[in-house]
């Protein structure tokens, strides 16, 4: 026994001493913690429950690479001093499960009071949802649970505070386009792209392709795409290497034989990846990028090798994944992600909204409204004639009230009247009509329900319950018919959806022209832009061509999109006529119209506004960008756009002022400027128009601010029509006089 025992501590003991020379210590957890304020998770105001069985409801994702370990929501409430202790209360739920009830105190009412919840990690997914509901009761015999004075108001700096550990993935390509982009992550989408020392205008093109891919990815979120030169980053990235150009830390990395895309591990933190795009030229990296935007699905282990990567049919206008189609009635089932985004619960349940984004230069003067079949069904309510109702909104713009009755389906009564800019009301009937004037390039619908609750008497109130409503998928938006024609330069639309560029969603009608040597600072807006114009349309500008030349030839018939840290490069578009405005080192040379407004309703300017009135002159070191937009030289019926600044640095103005909504409607016109936080917008010069009108609306519309020449044309036209049919009646009557006269 003893034996036995002696020869098992011996081999125990030779164990222990051989272990250091193969196993490793336990790699230490990678722990971080994210604090979001709900003003940084989209709502940028207080919110407020209002009335019984209210409720609200906050959004969140968790990334593939992360997992949730605890986490806490710290809520900053303002309580109604009606509401009694005890009876009221707010319940807070995470994914469908109640986790806490905090109970409303006698000292509570009226005052800010701070509430700290802890999140079972247990109830974490992929997608999460943090509900808020409100229970409130008044101190009366007789009370309605809709009573104004029940509610409860929710700080924008209450925090969400989550600890998550870090998870090492595989270097599996079946992954894509995660961990680079993660669809379940709803922050701003910031991925690095590291580039070797001597890159060249085709490896930029590349860039800019990849850029455009995970730009129509983010949408939304938005995306923003720095550029490291030879520099090892520090988180998810891509890098573009070809054989001859590569970074350092890559230098004694395989040389490839053709494209080709790797995921492999950084080298000093095992919890990041980094995505090769490889290739033997710059060719070879934009076939590779080819390849990872449209062939992705196909991809899996660590490395793939991009044999062809080609389209077989060419798009066409107006095609953009994003933009809503005018070939056709769209369904609204087509215009959100998920169905269930379409049918909400509760008594007053939050409202569904529908986007709905359209090309810029969808022509609707004089348009009596754009159709719309809408059928919805809903709990019905107890009896007809309560408060119970669906407001209907377009861009926050009240439309109509529709009654909801005990049928349960659409309201009895589907008339809306709604003002337009040129003709009174719109026709009445079973067709809804959306307000033509607001139509732009992002659009939202909205269909709040709020069902009310039934008094029987005094003291008998009936609460509504539980009520359910849906948006049937599919309702229908017409937008056929509407030609496409819009006056430029317009600024407005190349700022909030980079048109005229992405009329095409493949920028395959684009030519970016940059310096011969482009700085870091010039790529890197190259690369915002290009992720900007991806996210609007929805699709990847894998057709856009970059080039340092003022080529004729190759500019002939396309839209130009410039950048440079000075106009030194513009100065080869003038073409004799002197762009609005100038940037030369510190001078800076700016054409003014006769009326600078600093509205963003430029339509209703007059003909002669824009005409140039004054020049100014101004040396100065400041920071200063500007964007300037104007007929292209090199053929009618294209743009250009020209995106100047002082220094690099200064190139982030733009970058930010495009980034931020509550900037777009300040950016018009044909000269936009930038000073820190100041936008400054001017029409002036000549202006141009893109598209086609019928010749019978291109004539009207452009003759609509000139009635008396209209009037004197017509009667010209009359006068001449008359003439004509004289002469010809008389010939006609001499003819037959001749041919009685032989008769004879």
């Amino acid at each position: 026994m003893y034996k036995g025992l002696s020869i098992r501590v011996v081999v125990c003991a030779l164990l222990c001493a051989c272990l250091p020379a193969y196993a490793q210590a336990p790699e230490p957890r990678k722990l971080i913690t994210e604090v979001d304020t709900l003003s940084q998770l989209g709502y940028q105001n207080s919110i407020e429950l209002q009335g019984s069985e209210s409720t609200m409801t906050l959004g969140f994702g968790s990334r593939l690479d992360e997992i949730v370990e605890s986490g806490s929501l710290r809520l900053s409430m303002v309580v109604s001093p009606a509401l009694v202790a005890v009876l009221s209360h707010v319940k807070v739920h995470l994914n469908n499960e109640l986790l806490d009830v905090l109970p409303i105190s006698e000292g509570d009412a009226g005052n800010e009071k701070e509430f700290d919840v802890a999140l079972n990690p247990r109830f974490f997914s992929d997608y999460n949802q943090i509900r808020l509901e409100l229970i409130g009761h008044l101190d009366r015999d007789c009370w309605n649970p809709e009573d104004p004075s029940i509610w409860v108001e929710i700080s924008q700096a209450s925090e969400l505070e989550l600890q998550k550990r870090k998870l090492r993935l595989s270097n599996d390509l079946s992954l894509l386009p995660a961990p680079f982009f993660d669809k379940r992550d709803f922050s701003p989408l910031e991925l690095p792209v590291v580039l070797g020392r001597q890159y060249q205008l085709g490896i930029a093109q590349a860039a800019a392709m990849a850029s455009a891919y995970f730009g129509s990815l983010a949408e939304w979120r938005g995306s923003n795409f720095p550029v490291l030169i030879n520099e090892l980053p520090r988180q998810h990235s891509l890098v573009l290497l070809t054989n001859d150009n590569r970074p350092d830390f890559l230098k004694d990395f395989p040389e490839v034989t053709g494209p080709s895309l790797q995921m492999i591990t950084h080298p000093h933190d095992p919890y990041v990846k980094l995505l090769l795009v490889q290739g033997r030229n710059a060719e070879d990296l934009q076939t590779a990028v080819r390849g990872l935007a449209l062939g992705s699905s196909l991809m899996s282990g660590a490395v793939a090798q991009i044999n062809k990567a080609i389209q077989l049919r060419p798009r066409k206008p107006y095609d953009a994944p994003n933009w809503i189609r005018t070939d056709r009635p769209v369904k609204l089932g087509e215009l959100v992600d998920d169905l269930q985004q379409l049918q909400v619960t509760g008594r007053v349940p939050p409202a569904i909204q529908v986007p709905v984004a359209l090309p810029p230069d969808l022509f609707t003067w004089q348009s009596r409204g754009i159709p719309m079949d809408l059928r919805y069904r809903y709990s019905p309510p107890t009896k007809d004639g309560t408060d119970s109702k669906m407001s209907f909104s377009i861009n926050d713009q009240f439309v109509e009230a529709f009654g909801l009755t005990k049928k349960g389906v659409n309201g009895e009564k589907k008339r809306v009247r709604v003002p337009l800019l040129d003709s009174g009301f719109i026709e009445s009937g079973d067709r809804v009509r959306i307000p033509a004037f607001r139509v732009g390039n992002k659009n939202g619908i909205s269909f709040q329900f709020s069902f009310s609750s039934v008094s029987e008497g005094a003291c008998r109130t009936i609460p509504a319950g539980n009520y359910q409503a849906v948006v049937e998928a599919d309702s229908t938006l017409d937008f056929t018919g509407f030609p496409h024609y819009l006056e430029m330069p317009d600024l407005h639309a190349f700022a909030t959806s980079g048109f005229p560029f992405t009329r095409m969603a493949d920028l395959s009608n684009t030519v970016v022209v940059l310096p011969e040597s482009p700085s870091v600072a010039e790529i890197e807006t190259l690369l915002y832009l290009t992720g900007y114009m991806g996210a609007s349309a929805g699709y990847p500008g894998l057709a856009l061509t970059l080039t340092d030349r003022w080529d004729k030839k190759q500019l002939a018939d396309r839209d130009i999109l410039l950048l440079a840290v000075n106009e030194s490069l513009g100065a080869n578009v003038a073409s004799g006529e002197k762009l609005s405005l100038v940037i030369d080192a510190a001078d800076r040379i700016l054409q003014r119209p006769m009326r600078a407004e600093g509205r963003a309703f430029q339509g209703w300017r007059n003909a002669g506004d824009q005409k140039v009135a004054e020049e100014i002159s101004v040396t100065a070191d400041g920071g200063f960008a500007a964007i300037v937009g104007r007929e292209s030289p090199y053929g009618g019926n294209h743009s250009l756009v020209a995106i100047f600044a002082a220094h690099d640095t200064d190139l982030k103005l733009v970058q930010r002022a495009i980034s931020d909504g509550g900037k777009h409607p300040h950016m018009f016109g044909s000269v936009i400027t930038f000073r820190g936080d100041k936008v400054a917008s001017f029409n002036v010069g000549s202006t141009y128009h893109v598209g086609e009108l019928p010749l019978r609306k291109l004539i009207w519309y452009h003759f609509s601010d000139h009635p008396f020449v209209l009037a004197f044309g017509s009667f010209l036209l009359i006068i001449l029509l008359t003439v004509f049919l004289w002469r010809l009646l008389s010939l006609i009557a001499a003819r037959r006089l001749r041919v009685g006269e032989g008769d004879k």
